[in-house]
């Protein structure tokens, strides 16, 4: 896009600004240049050839900003040179390749200034300014030619030393980032810093600040290493195996991921000593702490194989089991240069042992407590310690699980009943903690997940205990202070019946007052629940869970109002307790509650197509464009026969008795031998050959072609000597049923003797097929008397006997 004189002006203005603006004030004044260089993006991404006027003096503007730019990140004041750091850093951003590639004396202007006693701040905005330059030329190998290798080796060594003089936590975790950015793109470039990146790693990827050991006894250096720290120290660590020769990595990164593992059983062999474990290793020799003597405190003074730093202490050995218990997600999580393999057993091991150490519960019964076996030569405090940090552990472990099912999807669905199994052994202890909680929800859930369909009601069972607590959390009970503000008086018996209560009159001070379950506190935990019971009603088999425990589900989401949860209730509905009845079904709530969604609409009034059957009286055209009922709300209106009986009366007395044919629905098959009608109040009737009918006098019924074929049900029995017999007359009307109406006799009828044509009355019966006129049974036996007759109306068996 060609820059507008706009732009120019923009451009202009912030040069003037910058300009005219003292060094002091010009920190306040940043925020807004650097927002407003957004507008001249176009301009400053052109490419600045001399030609017209106006392309002549933008190159001048440009070249007065970025010339403005340098001089300002030469100046003597901190605030001009920190000013100049960021607005550099937005004009790279926003400038695109025409200003990355005259972008070198700023970098090495960046690079003074890392070497230079600046503050922290400072420092910190020149890294991530130089990281991103190094970042955008990646795509570009001239500029990584030009710019980013010579640069770059100057830039890790002046992070190194800033590192080594021990920075604060902001600074150092900054660089950490930052090398976990390049590395991956500059592995060759690295690989000759390895061995000072290295102490700096160790120090940091597991820190114990619990440690009893005194700074004197931990040798190097020390480091303020925060959460912040040790999570990018740790992502760092999984990349190093990059840096290693040519086809090497893969293997390097295997070799590291095996030595964290080995690292993480030999620190659970330190902290779990106070326990008989159950667990056998599988590929590793385990020595039996039992037959040997142990420290009287748990510690590691010496280095381990990983080159971490000593520790001592129950709380410190558990410290650097859970940092390690991460650095081991990290390397699953972490994305690597190439191709690696993963050793799914080795995992699935170690959290075997971890989660078959659970805190045994003091009211537990006496089974469970002897499943747990303690060691004699360790004292009960230390024990109890154990149980304090053992939740951390298992909430690392569990995260761990919860990366693996991520990373591996369904190469790794063979393990999850195994793993729910556990799962629900460790819930059932450690309940109470709300970490638990939490990790076991969102793990709980991703199972349900990958395989809930296909799980049997046996493994269902026992996930009823998880399930009713994630209702809990999800709907706590106001606990009122009611029960502090009953009577729990010290009754004492005086005279007779007569008794006296104490109370604590601070009760009543908050007798008002409710306080909800602890949980509400921790908003991850309902977060998580939510999760798992909208995924427990899409993904678990409405068989396998009792009536009891969905009726529960159920409520806990219409009184929270998830909506999630409620539509998955709706489309995996209960199976019917009783025989001959639907369950059940919140539909109507769901309509109430949430009345606008989208897809609560298309759940209550799903847009079909109208399904016109056949047999039906042909639509018209204008019929045919007017909307759906469904989409209109309005209903077609019955039509009333009445007015078509008015039409034929009338047709009939213009005619005066002659027949004609009527509009009608279906066709009447009329046999061949029904030639004539027999009314009542008629003395007798004339025979005579279906085929010499004279349908012009008072014939009320068409001839049928000799050729039609009549349908089963409406073949008569036919015989040479057979007599015809009598039958009402049918007439259909359009959407009505054909009824028989036997006439009275007239003066004129009964002395012409003429049929009268029968009457139609409406009927908002569905159409039947008309039958043809049944024939009277032949004297003689013949083979068809098998042929049962249909008769309309009523039975007439009476007349044939």
């Amino acid at each position: 896009m060609a820059p507008t004189p706009t732009e120019l002006a923009t451009l202009r203005a912030l040069t003037f600004r910058i300009s005219s603006t003292s060094t002091s004030q010009l920190p306040q004044h940043v925020p807004a240049i650097a927002s407003s260089l957004a507008n001249c993006r176009s301009l400053l991404s052109s490419a600045q050839t001399t030609g017209p006027k106006s392309s002549t003096e933008a190159s001048v503007a440009i070249h007065k900003y970025r010339t403005l730019l340098s001089t300002l990140l030469q100046d003597r004041t901190i605030r001009g040179r920190w000013a100049a750091i960021i607005l550099i850093k937005s004009t790279i951003e926003i400038g695109g390749w025409e200003t990355l590639q005259k972008s070198l004396p700023w970098v090495r202007g960046l690079l003074g200034i890392l070497s230079k006693p600046e503050p922290p701040s400072s420092k910190k905005l020149c890294l991530i300014t130089l990281t991103r330059i190094f970042v955008l030329t990646r795509e570009y190998p001239t500029l990584v030619r030009e710019i980013t290798t010579p640069s770059l080796p100057a830039f890790i060594q002046a992070s190194l030393q800033i590192a080594s003089s021990s920075p604060p936590a902001s600074l150092l975790q900054t660089i950490l980032e930052c090398f976990n950015q390049l590395l991956p793109r500059h592995p060759t470039i690295f690989r000759s810093y390895l061995k000072q990146i290295y102490p700096l790693l160790e120090h940091t990827i597991a820190p114990t600040p619990s440690s009893k050991l005194s700074l004197e006894q931990t040798p190097g250096p020390g480091f303020e290493a925060t959460t912040g720290v040790a999570a990018a120290a740790r992502q760092l660590y999984t990349q190093l195996p990059c840096s290693a020769p040519k086809g090497a990595s893969s293997q390097e990164w295997q070799e590291s991921f095996k030595k964290t593992i080995d690292n993480v059983h030999h620190i659970s062999d330190k902290v779990f000593r106070a326990v008989v474990e159950d667990w056998k290793p599988s590929s590793r020799d385990l020595r039996n702490v039992n037959g040997q003597t142990l420290e009287d405190e748990v510690q590691t003074l010496e280095a381990d194989a990983m080159a971490l730093p000593s520790w001592s202490g129950i709380f410190a050995g558990g410290e650097r089991l859970v940092n390690l218990l991460r650095l081991v997600k990290d390397y699953i999580d972490c994305s690597t240069v190439g191709p690696v393999s993963l050793d799914v057993a080795v995992v699935i091991d170690l959290l075997t042992r971890l989660f078959s150490l659970t805190i045994p519960s003091s009211s537990g019964s006496k089974s469970f407590q002897s499943a747990i076996r303690f060691n004699n030569q360790v004292g009960k405090e230390e024990r109890e310690n154990l149980w304090l940090i053992l939740p951390n552990v298992h909430v690392a472990a569990i995260d761990i699980l919860q990366t693996l099912m991520c990373r591996c999807d369904k190469s790794t669905s063979a393990i999850d009943t195994i793993m729910l199994d556990q799962l629900v052994y460790v819930f059932a202890s450690e309940r109470d903690t709300p970490r638990v909680r939490t990790a076991c929800y969102l793990a709980v859930a991703e199972l349900l997940k990958r395989s809930g369909v296909a799980l049997p009601k046996s493994l269902i069972d026992p996930l009823g205990l998880i399930i009713r607590t994630c209702c809990d959390d999800i709907l706590p009970l106001d606990q009122s202070m009611s029960s502090s503000s009953k009577q729990s008086p010290q009754q004492a018996k005086t005279n007779g019946n007569s008794q006296q209560t104490l109370t604590n009159a601070d009760t009543f001070l908050s007798a008002t007052k409710g306080h909800q379950n602890s949980s509400v506190m921790f908003r991850g935990v309902q977060d998580a629940a939510y999760a798992l019971l909208t995924v427990s009603l899409t993904n678990i088999q409405p068989h396998c869970l009792s009536e009891s425990m969905r009726t529960r589900m159920d409520r806990t989401a219409i009184l929270v109002g998830q909506k999630d949860a409620m539509v998955a209730s709706v489309l995996n509905q209960p199976p019917s307790r009783k025989f001959g009845k639907p369950a059940a079904s919140i539909l109507p709530l769901l309509a109430q509650i949430h009345p606008g969604g989208q897809d609560v609409e298309a759940i209550l009034r799903p847009r079909m197509p109208v399904i016109r059957t056949g047999g039906q009286d042909p639509v018209d055209d204008d019929d045919e464009e007017q909307s759906d009922e469904a989409q209109d709300g309005e209903e077609e209106e019955d039509r009333f026969v009445g007015n078509e009986l008015d039409t034929l009366l009338e047709t009939a007395a213009n005619t005066n008795g002659v027949g004609e044919d009527i509009a009608i629905t279906e066709a009447i098959d009329v046999a061949p031998t029904a030639a004539s009608v027999n009314t009542p109040g008629i003395s007798g009737h004339e025979e005579s050959d279906p085929n010499n009918v004279d349908w012009s006098k008072g014939g009320n019924k068409r001839p049928q072609e000799e050729n039609a074929s009549l349908s089963p049900t409406k073949r008569a029995k036919t015989s040479e000597t057979s007599e015809i017999a009598t039958a009402p007359a049918l007439i259909a009307v359009p959407n009505s049923i054909p009824t028989t109406v036997e006439v009275p006799a007239t003066s004129g009828a009964s002395a012409s003797g003429e049929a009268v044509s029968a009457v139609p009355f409406a009927s908002k019966t569905p159409i039947l097929p008309p039958l043809a006129p049944l024939a009277q049974p032949p004297v003689e036996d013949s083979d068809d008397e098998d042929i049962v007759p249909l008769v309309l109306g009523q039975d007439t068996d009476e007349e044939y006997d």
